[in-house]
């Protein structure tokens, strides 16, 4: 395990001595279970998670487009209204609420469902799947099956998009790469896209807010001081950083982070909560102070597989925080002595529910 920052940076940067790619005997024992070598090149086809360059390269550079700052530009409307709609709705029902389920989980859902295509009404079943495929509690086996469930809604997708190609994502990519891209890759850049743009951004609105109510004066910022909200959004990325390690990498040859040895084929982690945490980057690491503004933490990752989607992540954020607080000035927790439920043994910090009033 890695935690301290610079040297979590040198490790994500060099995917030559630090591969993402698990080989097939470790894939199987993680998994608990048989697979062919073809069976797990097809389970890998369009991660790009688990793999490195060029491939990672080659499917990056398809993706990138989707992504940009002028793109999430042209969203923006769309993700206000689809936020406002959000708080009509928590105002028309009246407190308490569950801001998860109201607000934090299905703005990112809808906004990812839309942008790649998919049909916002099969969200129930694809959450309940990608909740249970990330809880690491849950039986290697069950997860895997739960996995090849995940694959077969997407490939349904995947050859409607075929037949009759649509103006979302993955239309586009069909249309625009359908020659480079085979079906598996579609397959699995279809459920990354999907998982990661509604996972991770629904708990960082979740996490988020409770990290400000308990933070009164922070808050406060962010709902008056619109000049602040950026600063605020890289703060709360940093101080809050959901993603424990991101994906473990296995080391391609002997190394020496540190001073310490690293033998070839080892599993390496790098915590990225430490690594914000560190106080050779920011001082006061463990302060939430949201005018600290942009200072490269690592909430996104680093190197090649910097998050795809953090443009997307960022926006969602920098409109859904101080939407909610200055929407219900007086919000607060329901029950101040209540006691909140984490997320437990998933690779991405949360919160299960958030009962809030105003």
């Amino acid at each position: 395990m890695v935690t301290r920052e610079s040297e979590v940076r040198e490790m994500l940067a060099d995917s030559a001595r630090f591969s993402n790619v698990i080989p097939a005997e470790r894939f199987r024992r993680l998994i608990d279970e048989e697979l062919s070598d073809e069976e797990i090149e097809q389970s890998r086809a369009g991660n790009l998670l688990g793999l490195d360059p060029p491939e990672h390269s080659r499917l990056r550079r398809m993706l990138t487009p989707s992504f940009t700052v002028r793109q999430m530009r042209r969203l923006e409307p769309r993700i206000r209204q689809i936020v406002d709609d959000h708080l009509d709705a928590m105002e028309r029902t009246g407190p308490p609420v569950d801001l998860v389920q109201a607000y934090a989980l299905p703005i990112p859902s809808l906004v990812i469902c839309e942008l790649l295509g998919v049909p916002y009404e099969d969200r129930a079943d694809f959450q309940r799947r990608s909740k249970r495929v990330l809880d690491m509690s849950v039986p290697p086996r069950e997860r895997s099956r739960l996995f090849r469930e995940m694959r077969e809604y997407m490939a349904d997708l995947v050859a409607r998009e075929q037949a009759d190609p649509g103006d979302a994502m993955l239309g586009a990519l069909v249309r625009q790469h359908g020659d480079d891209l085979t079906t598996d890759e579609l397959i699995g850049i279809g459920n990354l896209l999907l998982i990661a743009g509604h996972e991770t951004t629904a708990n960082m609105l979740g996490l988020g807010t409770l990290a400000l109510l308990r933070h009164p004066e922070q808050l406060r910022i962010v709902r008056d001081e619109p000049e602040h909200v950026e600063a605020a959004v890289e703060e709360l990325l940093r101080w809050l950083s959901i993603v424990n390690t991101g994906v473990s990498r296995v080391a391609t040859q002997d190394v020496v982070i540190a001073g310490q040895p690293i033998a070839e084929g080892d599993l390496v982690m790098g915590s990225l909560p430490a690594a914000n945490h560190d106080p050779s980057m920011v001082p006061h690491p463990d302060t939430l102070d949201v005018t600290r503004g942009a200072i490269g933490h690592l909430a996104f990752g680093h190197g090649v597989h910097h998050c795809l989607g953090a443009p997307l992540a960022r926006t969602e954020m920098r409109i859904a925080f101080p939407a909610l607080l200055r929407r219900f000035p007086g919000l607060r927790l329901a029950d101040p002595r209540g006691e909140v439920e984490i997320r437990d043994f998933s690779p991405i910090y949360g919160v299960t529910s958030l009962e809030v009033a105003w």
